[in-house]
C-alpha cells in the first residue's frame, strides 16, 4: 500500500516537472521570436538594400505624417484637407549623402558625435526634395593597431571614420479638398525620403607628409587621395558611399 502511494506520488512530481520545464521552454522560444522581429537596427551597421516596389511602413507614414501637418491649423491651412494618393519610389534605396568625422592616430581613442544632412529644394537626380533629410550617431572611435597595414603593405598612420545616409526617394501624390464642402481643389506632389539610415564607417589610411593614402573601392590596391583636405571632401558629395561603396574621383 505504501508503495503505490509513493509510486503515485514520485509520478505527481515527474508531471509537475514536466509541465514547467515546457513552460520554461515555450517561454524562451518567444523571447528568441520577439529578438528576431526588430528588424535592421543601425548599430549593427549592416546595410540592407530596400526593392522599390517594397512598400513599409515607413514609406506609408512619411507620406501620411506630411498630411498630418499640412492639416494641421498651425500651417494656416485650416481650410483645405490633404489626403495622401499614393507613394512611387522614383530614386532607389542607395546612399544620399557621407559626412566626414575625423581621423584617429595609432593608440588613441575618442568619442564624437557625427551628422549628415540634405536640404529641401535640392535636386536628386532632377527631384526637387520637398522636405530635408537628416541623420545622426555618436561612438567611440578607436585609431588602428600599430601592426594595421593597407593592402599594399603600407603602415597604417590613422583611421578614418565617416557616416552615410541611406533612403530612397519616394514620390507622394495628394487630394486637397475644401473641409466644409469636400468640394475638390487641387492635386499636390511631393518627394521625400524613407526607410532612412544612418551608417558608421571606417577606413585605414596612411598620412605621410600632406599625403594621404588609401585603398580604393576594390579594398586590394591603394590610390594617393591627394591633401587630407581634398580626401576629407571626397565624402560630402550627395553620391557618397560607403567603405568598398565609395569610388575615388
Amino acid at each position: 500500500m505504501r508503495s503505490k502511494i509513493m509510486r503515485k506520488a514520485i509520478k505527481g512530481l515527474l508531471v509537475i516537472s514536466l509541465v514547467f520545464a515546457l513552460v520554461f521552454i515555450f517561454s524562451l522560444v518567444d523571447d528568441a521570436g520577439t529578438v528576431s522581429t526588430k528588424g535592421s537596427d543601425d548599430e549593427s551597421d549592416n546595410i540592407v538594400f530596400i526593392a522599390d516596389d517594397e512598400v513599409t511602413e515607413d514609406m506609408i507614414e512619411v507620406g501620411e505624417k506630411y498630411a498630418k501637418e499640412m492639416n494641421s491649423d498651425s500651417n494656416g491651412m485650416s481650410g483645405v484637407v490633404w489626403e495622401m494618393q499614393s507613394s512611387t519610389t522614383v530614386v532607389s534605396y542607395r546612399p544620399i549623402r557621407a559626412a566626414f568625422g575625423d581621423i584617429v592616430a595609432i593608440g588613441e581613442t575618442r568619442e564624437e558625435d557625427y551628422k549628415w544632412s540634405v536640404n529641401a529644394g535640392t535636386k536628386i537626380d532632377n527631384y526637387p526634395l520637398s522636405v530635408s533629410v537628416s541623420g545622426s550617431k555618436s561612438t567611440t572611435q578607436n585609431g588602428p593597431e600599430t601592426n594595421d597595414k593597407l593592402a599594399d603593405g603600407k603602415k597604417a598612420s590613422h583611421r578614418a571614420f565617416f557616416l552615410v545616409g541611406y533612403g530612397r526617394l519616394v514620390k507622394y501624390t495628394y487630394k486637397v479638398t475644401d473641409k466644409y464642402s469636400g468640394r475638390f481643389l487641387r492635386n499636390e506632389t511631393r518627394y521625400m525620403y524613407s526607410d532612412v539610415s544612418t551608417k558608421l564607417c571606417n577606413q585605414l589610411i596612411q598620412l605621410n607628409g600632406t599625403t594621404v593614402y588609401a585603398e580604393d573601392e576594390t579594398s586590394t590596391k591603394v590610390k594617393d587621395a591627394g591633401t587630407l583636405v581634398s580626401y576629407k571632401n571626397k565624402f560630402s558629395d550627395l553620391d557618397g558611399t560607403c567603405l568598398a561603396h565609395y569610388k575615388w574621383q
